[in-house]
C-alpha cells in the first residue's frame, strides 16, 4: 500500500476545527478505548465511505502527475463508494469525474487522463499533422473510459470500500500501522477533547490524539496526530484524521455518491485503444 500522503501544510490538520473548545465537561467526553469498538462496528454497517486525501497504492506512483495535469493537489483526491457492493471510485474533488472505477473484477481508467498523461510525456518533435491529431482524439476522450480489468484482476489489489475498513481495523487491533492512512490508531491516549467540527454548523466531535497533552493541545497545534470522531455514542464514525503534514476526511451515507458503471458506449478496449493513433 502506498505511503501517508506528504507535503500538505501542517496547520492543514486544523483547518476545519472550530478555534474554540465547546464547553461541554470533559469528563461527557468517552475514553477512546469505550467507544473504539463500537466506532469499527458503525463504520462497517454504514452504506458508504468516502475518504479525501488517501493515495492507494494503484495511484501513488501518479499523484504529482496528477496534480500536475487537474491543477488540483493531494488534499483532493477523494476515494469513495459502496460498503454493500463492490463499486468504488477515485477522483481529483467532488466537482471532477472519476479518474478510475472499480467494480468487483472490473477496472475502468479515464481515457481523458491516460491522453493528457501520454501528452505531457511527448516528445517535442511531433509534426503539426500528429499534434493536431491527438488534440483531437483528447477533445473526443470526456467521458470515456478504457477497461483494464485483465490488468486489475492480474495485479490482485482490492479497492472495495469495505476492505479498506477491515484492513483499518485490523491494524488498529494488532496494534500496528495502518497502510493506507499511514495512521497507528493503537498509540491513541485515552482521554480526548470535544470540539466543534467546524465553524458552519453545530456538529461536534470527539478528538483524541497521540502525541499531544491537555485540553488545548489540538487547538494550539501541540497535538499533530489525532483522530476526531463524530460525538454519537451508538454510532460514532471517524469524521479525520491527522497525521503531522497530513489530513484525512471522511463522509458517510447519504453524503456519499455511489458509483455508477461507466454504461457500454463510454467503455472502450485496451485493443480499441491502441489502434486509436498509430503514433501510440
Amino acid at each position: 500500500m502506498s505511503r501517508p500522503l506528504k507535503g500538505l501544510l501542517a496547520t492543514a490538520a486544523i483547518g476545519g476545527l472550530a478555534l474554540t473548545a465547546c464547553s461541554d465537561n470533559p469528563s461527557n467526553v468517552p475514553a477512546f478505548e469505550d467507544i473504539e469498538e463500537t466506532m469499527w462496528e458503525s463504520m462497517a454497517a454504514s452504506d458508504a465511505v468516502a475518504m479525501t486525501a488517501v493515495v492507494p497504492e494503484s495511484l501513488g506512483e501518479d499523484v504529482a502527475m496528477l496534480e500536475e495535469l487537474y491543477g488540483g493537489n493531494l488534499n483532493d483526491l477523494e476515494i469513495y463508494g459502496s460498503l454493500t457492493e463492490p463499486a468504488t471510485a477515485i477522483r481529483m474533488g467532488e466537482d471532477q469525474d472519476p479518474l478510475l472505477y472499480v467494480f468487483e473484477d472490473e477496472m475502468f481508467v479515464s481515457l481523458e487522463m491516460t491522453l493528457e498523461a501520454m501528452g505531457s510525456l511527448m516528445p517535442q518533435g511531433l509534426s503539426e499533422a500528429e499534434r493536431a491529431q491527438f488534440d483531437e482524439l483528447s477533445a473526443q476522450a470526456e467521458g470515456k473510459y478504457i477497461d483494464m480489468s485483465e490488468d486489475f484482476q492480474a495485479s490482485d489489489q482490492n479497492l472495495e470500500m469495505s476492505q479498506i475498513l477491515d484492513d483499518m481495523r485490523s491494524a488498529a487491533e494488532s496494534g500496528g500501522t495502518d497502510e493506507m492512512t499511514g495512521f497507528d490508531f493503537s498509540q491513541l491516549q485515552s482521554e480526548g477533547n470535544y470540539m466543534q467540527l467546524d465553524m458552519e454548523s453545530d456538529d461536534t466531535g470527539w478528538f483524541y490524539s497521540i502525541d499531544g497533552e491537555g485540553d488545548n493541545a489540538i487547538m494550539n497545534g501541540e497535538a499533530e496526530q489525532f483522530i476526531g470522531v463524530a460525538s454519537d455514542r451508538e454510532a460514532p464514525r471517524l469524521v479525520e484524521i491527522a497525521d503531522g503534514d497530513t489530513r484525512m476526511d471522511f463522509s458517510w451515507d447519504d453524503d456519499v455518491e455511489i458509483p455508477q458503471r461507466p454504461s457500454d458506449d463510454q467503455i472502450m478496449t485496451e485493443e480499441d485503444f491502441l489502434d486509436m493513433d498509430p503514433t501510440l
